[in-house]
């Protein structure tokens, strides 16, 4: 141990920026199992140590087997407070048993993998009968992690993996170290938390001494308060701007008015604010007007066991110089811009229910007319049976019984949603997942699953297309005029409308309404833009009508820490499609802009990294236009018409061949006696 202890601090030494045992950095997630003795091993961030340890059992029996844990505690200790992910990227242990009857071979493993205050228990078959020759070392992919919602590894928290095993015959047991055995996090967050707390010490009673418009940097810590005392000179309107960095929801801070305290040491009265969301970073503008001229403090509190790190910066700005006030700012009616659509609308093919009326008047027509005639007039039994009835049967399926079934599936079922009610069951969600009591682990979960669809739900949606767009490659992408018919902010206002029972534009919002905006403002434009880009088919529908059914399952999902998008994906694409189609979908800008005081109002910007290539499309079979009851449901009708048609016509040649024999016999009065 000590041995190893040496080097690790060496390395630190040598290479300062692995002290954090584990973070975000490249690399950083990952821990190698390091021994130099049975009884002395460890985690660490690189190759310490002897290549393998062992240990020979002389004893053992299967009536009285020996029992061996090795315990790997992670060294050095934590520094950083670190997002711990929901499973675990990879876990090898080479561990083997060498013994005189069966060579080399695997007992049963445990695994225990202890993090802050939650157990993950793993255990691996061996193999100890004969004839079992895989003695490959343990591994798993992708094992999820039990941290039971508590997502965090704070400072000085440990990391620790048990391995337990028993041996039940004398031989030695062999764990192979050096690269051989390791597990692998993906740690996509973490930071130093007194490493950022740069703006310490301030206080209520102790304001640091700054001037206002120069750049701020610093951390809340906990419930500490951050304050600041600065001149403000003679102006029309004070703005003051915090930028809040993007940290998981679990942590994050309060963004609630900072307390302005005027020079006669009373409080400022309530300001206009101006909120901008973009790619999770939080910006949020507080705008006062002709306020005195003196010395002023400015205080930020925050709230036990959060942290998050700010920069702010404030001006001062007389009316006319500028966009100062939320009244000067122009916003045009947003709609929605196609991004999910990636076809080209040059060759666009229309598409419209199918014509299943004019089918049903047409056979039902022939039917009664063919009966009316056959039951006058017609005494073949061989055009009744052979010709009729068959041209009747196939005109009661194709153009009867085909066009009800048809119109039946084209009416919006009974288990499905059209796109109004499932936006607004998503809002729904939303309004609770922005909840502050809401636990973060639970937010990332709903908010993060596509269009709310958690693993195993079915999303079955009823969508109308007026049009299909062609594809490069012969498939089509549904045109869907309802998406560009949604006025997102409307229904988003509604819904606080709904909620809070007040007009938003009556009074500056809650913290719980301002954060539902923002967030269902990102999150709609995220689910519509992958719904969208689902609605490609092979061929060309015969009907405008569009029943989206998937299941659902659990996906890699993208985008921010806090805040996760298309977390679930329908079962029958591929997860490496749909990373695909992630990764080139997710748009490289999400700007929400939110104006609360005397206009309230949304604006969106957003920007797609590239055009994406339409192979990156995926034609998932959740996407069922309306068909035919019954398949080339019109080659059928026609060739019931032709059948029927022709047997008329026989029968009509049949009967002129009989009135010419009829009038010969009456021209020569063969008739008579």
């Amino acid at each position: 141990m000590r041995r190893i202890i040496l080097t690790i601090i060496l390395a630190n030494l040598l290479f300062p920026l692995s002290s954090a045992a584990i973070d975000s950095e490249d690399n950083g997630g990952q821990l190698w199992f390091s021994c130099d003795d049975y009884d002395s091993c460890m985690l660490t961030e690189f190759h310490v140590g002897d290549e393998s340890i062992s240990k020979t059992v002389n004893s053992a029996s299967p009536v009285s087997p020996e029992y061996f844990l090795v315990e790997l505690p992670m060294t050095p200790s934590q520094t950083d407070i670190a997002l711990i992910p929901d499973v675990i990227e990879e876990l090898q242990v080479d561990l083997r048993f060498t013994d005189d009857i069966l060579g080399v071979s695997k007992p049963d493993l445990k695994v225990s993998i202890i993090i802050a205050e939650s157990i993950t228990t793993i255990e691996f078959d061996g193999n100890s009968q004969f004839g079992q020759t895989n003695n490959a070392p343990y591994r798993i992919e992708n094992e999820p992690i039990n941290h039971g919602g508590d997502r965090l590894l704070w400072p000085d928290e440990e990391i620790k993996i048990l391995l337990e095993f028993q041996i039940d015959r004398p031989g030695t047991w062999e764990l192979n170290l050096r690269g051989n055995s390791y597990m692998f996090l993906d740690i996509i967050w973490s930071d130093n938390i007194q490493e950022r707390d740069i703006d310490e010490p301030s206080s209520d009673g102790s304001p640091l001494n700054t001037e206002l418009d120069i750049i701020h940097y610093g951390a809340l810590v906990d419930d500490d308060r951050d304050c600041w005392t600065f001149e403000v000179e003679n102006h029309e309107i004070l703005r003051i701007s915090f930028i809040w960095e993007v940290v998981p929801a679990e942590i994050e801070q309060n963004h609630g008015r900072p307390d302005l305290i005027l020079p006669d040491r009373r409080m400022a009265p309530e300001p206009e604010m101006e909120t901008i969301s973009e790619n999770g970073e939080t910006r949020i503008t507080w705008q006062w007007r002709a306020l005195p001229v003196g010395e002023y403090d400015l205080c930020i509190g925050g709230k036990l066991n959060s942290f998050q790190p700010y920069e702010w910066i404030g001006l001062i700005a007389f009316e006319g110089l500028g966009p100062t006030s939320p009244e000067q700012f122009t916003y045009s009616s947003w709609e929605w811009e196609g991004y999910g659509m990636k076809a080209s609308d040059f060759g666009v093919e229309t598409l419209s229910s199918t014509s299943v009326f004019s089918y049903f008047v047409i056979s039902l027509s022939v039917i009664i007319g063919l009966t009316i005639h056959i039951r006058l007039e017609t005494t073949s039994s061989t055009l009744k049976y052979a010709v009729f009835a068959p041209g009747v049967v196939i005109l009661l399926l194709s153009g009867i019984i085909s066009p009800i079934m048809t119109t039946f599936d084209e009416f919006q079922g009974t288990d499905e949603k059209n796109l109004s009610e499932l936006i607004d069951e998503r809002l729904e969600q939303l309004w609770h997942a922005s909840h502050p009591g809401t636990p973060a682990s639970s937010r990332a979960l709903h908010v993060g699953a596509t269009f709310g669809m958690l693993d195993g739900d079915l999303l079955s949606v009823y969508l109308q297309a007026d049009s299909a767009w062609p594809l490069d490659d012969g498939r089509w992408q549904l045109h869907i005029p309802e998406l560009y018919d949604l006025n997102i902010e409307n229904l988003i206002f509604s819904k606080v409308i709904d909620k809070v029972g007040i007009n938003p534009s009556d009074d500056l919002l809650d913290s719980h309404s301002r954060n539902f905006i923002l967030l269902a403002a990102r999150t709609l434009i995220l689910d519509l833009l992958i719904l969208e880009s689902l609605l490609v088919v092979e061929e060309l529908p015969s009907s405008n009508v569009i029943h989206f059914e998937a299941e659902m399952v659990n996906s890699a999902s993208l985008g921010s820490i806090q805040d996760p998008a298309w977390g679930t994906r329908p079962v029958d694409i591929p997860e490496g499609r749909w990373r695909l189609m992630q990764e080139n979908l997710y748009p490289s800008l999400i700007s929400i802009t939110m104006l609360d005081g005397e206009v309230d109002d949304l604006e969106f910007r957003i920007k797609l990294g590239y055009d994406i290539n339409h192979e990156f499309l995926y034609a998932s079979e959740s996407v069922k236009p309306v068909e035919s009851f019954i398949p080339y449901q019109i080659v059928w009708l026609i060739s019931g018409l032709f059948l029927i048609a022709g047997g008329v016509y026989y029968e009509n040649n049949r009967r002129r061949g009989a009135r010419r024999a009829l009038d010969l016999i009456l021209k020569d009065k063969k008739w008579e006696d």
